[in-house]
């Protein structure tokens, strides 16, 4: 497993170039248990990070619907939903360590057959790991919205990344956002309402009743006893 969750831009003085992330790179807790599914199971369900496109056919060993989750936490909900579609596969991208070993661990336990995980950044793993119109879902549940305006220029979910997934999907695919944050969402529904190839699902053109395909997490329910309301988002890609 590579430690390394960027890839390291220099200027031509040899100067090291910060980037905006969406994310905050910092070590974090993690358990003995959790190390210990990521030295046991890695090799078995992990991706290291490469700079070619992943041939989905040889990681699966078959040919099926493959969705994408971009930052699955504690990898709870990816695990069960895995568990739940044998006929799809499934492929998680996390920043923490920890949550890598706790999905790792869950998913060895169930033996889990169709689900690998990626330690790295999702927007370089998307640049150069995953080929165009391959992925039939992407979906991001409850990504750090960044609410103080002095921080939004972290968001994710911006108009530019939501171009660059776009390529992703297959035509009919299905870009499924969730949130607790009002204000990402309607951010989320600005950003992309100028991506002419992106359908709103919901009839009234901004949010969907949660689908049952989509598992409540722990995160998301306390969320809800702290009287957060939950925004679900799913867009299909068109001609």
């Amino acid at each position: 497993m590579k430690n390394n969750i960027i890839t390291p831009i220099y200027n031509h003085n040899g100067i090291f170039l910060r980037q905006i992330r969406s994310f905050v790179c910092r070590k974090g807790r993690i358990t003995a248990s959790q190390l210990s599914a990521i030295q046991k199971y890695w090799s078995l369900i992990g991706i290291d990070f490469q700079l070619k496109p992943l041939n989905l056919l040889s990681v699966f060993n078959r040919t099926a619907p493959v969705i994408l989750e971009i930052g699955f936490g504690s990898g709870e909900s990816l695990v069960k939903t895995a568990i739940n579609f044998p006929d799809k596969d499934f492929i998680g991208i996390e920043v923490y360590k920890s949550g890598i070993g706790s999905c790792l661990y869950s998913a060895y336990t169930y033996k889990v057959q169709n689900l690998k995980v990626i330690y790295h950044d999702a927007i370089e793993v998307i640049h150069k790991m995953i080929s165009d119109h391959t992925l039939s879902t992407i979906q991001i549940f409850f990504p750090d919205p960044w609410d103080k305006k002095r921080h939004n220029k972290r968001r994710l979910l911006n108009n530019n990344f939501l171009k660059i997934i776009s390529k992703k999907l297959i035509i009919n695919g299905t870009l499924h956002i969730a949130t607790d944050s009002e204000s990402y969402a309607f951010y989320i529904l600005d950003e992309i309402q100028d991506i002419k190839n992106y359908k709103n699902l919901s009839k009234k053109n901004n949010f969907i009743k949660r689908p049952t395909s989509r598992m409540i997490t722990k995160f998301e329910k306390r969320g809800r006893l702290r009287g957060n309301n939950i925004f679900d988002l799913m867009f299909q890609l068109k001609k």
